[in-house]
């Protein structure tokens, strides 16, 4: 019953993220927002909102290792695993514009995250300096991307509903769906968590974070399919920063998260850090990723997951 109920919860992630983003972009397209706003806050907001909900979840439901696992194991499967397989489908162009700003907001979260681990958890005030850092960066971002609104053609491949009621409808709709599927997918894996014996940390890692990490890796892999690639640098950079600072931020401000004895691993942090540092060095070298640094993305990721299972059954 519980795979029925981690199926049937990621299967609502998806098609209600898949939903919310249609019905939002638009809604906002409908009442004459500026399409970097659009692509700024609802697009990523949209794609991040699996992870928002199981985390917020999770954390209401006093599963602190789960809500922070998820966004953990989210960003580092973004990078490694999402990254990678996008690069391999073809070289990933790297718009450089911003870049600098993107990598010092990416590495605060992948950092904080090590700090948080090391500490044990995130307090109140720990979740405020998130929270600021989130919005310094959504200032920063708007105030410089005004003029340089996201490319017609991003817009255009997002087939959306055309009366404004409609697309409040669908993303009402989409926001039900995501409530109801991190519902599903976290009674899932607690129970399997229980069941096995094994933490619900390496639990949040793997099935919450990789499962709420789909409409990212949907949305990343089709955009390397259309040739589209820079979408794709551009999508995962900004669900890790709404991940790392806007999420974790919002949550931990409600709840304040304290991880259980021998959950995380300061290597699960590490890991992190250097997968973001990767990424930006790839970035850098070339302004593009290419194929090879794609597959040793993916390798990297497969080597830590191999640790993560020897983790969970010594």
């Amino acid at each position: 019953m519980s795979v029925v109920l981690i199926i049937l919860g990621l299967a609502l992630l998806v098609g209600g993220g898949e939903i919310l983003v249609r019905g939002s972009v638009a809604l906002a397209t409908r009442l004459g927002m500026s399409k970097a706003l659009i692509g700024v806050t609802l697009i990523g907001f949209g794609t991040s909102m699996p992870e928002f909900v199981a985390t917020f979840g999770a954390a209401a439901k006093g599963l602190p290792d789960i809500a922070f696992g998820n966004v953990l194991g989210s960003n580092i499967s973004n990078i490694l695993m999402i990254l990678g397989a996008a690069t391999l489908i073809a070289p990933i162009a790297t718009r450089m514009h911003g870049l600098a700003r993107d990598a010092i907001f990416v590495s605060f979260g992948s950092i904080a995250a090590l700090y948080w681990i090391y500490t044990g958890g995130i307090p109140q005030v720990g979740a405020f300096v998130l929270i600021a850092a989130f919005t310094l960066y959504m200032f920063l971002t708007i105030r410089a991307d005004m003029a340089d609104a996201i490319d017609d053609s991003e817009m255009d491949d997002v087939k959306a509903p055309q009366s404004v009621l409609l697309s409040l409808l669908f993303a009402v709709g989409g926001i039900v769906l995501l409530m109801a599927g991190a519902e599903s997918l976290i009674r899932g894996a607690s129970s399997i968590a229980r069941g096995l014996g094994v933490s619900e940390a390496i639990i949040g890692i793997t099935i919450v974070g990789i499962g709420t990490s789909l409409p990212e890796a949907t949305a990343s892999i089709i955009a390397s399919l259309k040739k589209e690639n820079a979408l794709a640098f551009a999508n995962i950079v900004g669900s890790n920063i709404f991940n790392g600072l806007g999420i974790l931020g919002v949550t931990a401000a409600v709840y304040p998260l304290r991880f259980g004895a021998g959950g995380f691993s300061l290597i699960d942090g590490v890991v992190l850090c250097l997968a973001t540092a990767a990424m930006f060095g790839f970035a850098l070298t070339h302004k593009k990723i290419m194929r090879w640094e794609g597959a040793v993305l993916l390798l990297a990721y497969a080597a830590y997951l191999g640790w993560l299972i020897l983790r969970a059954v010594g």
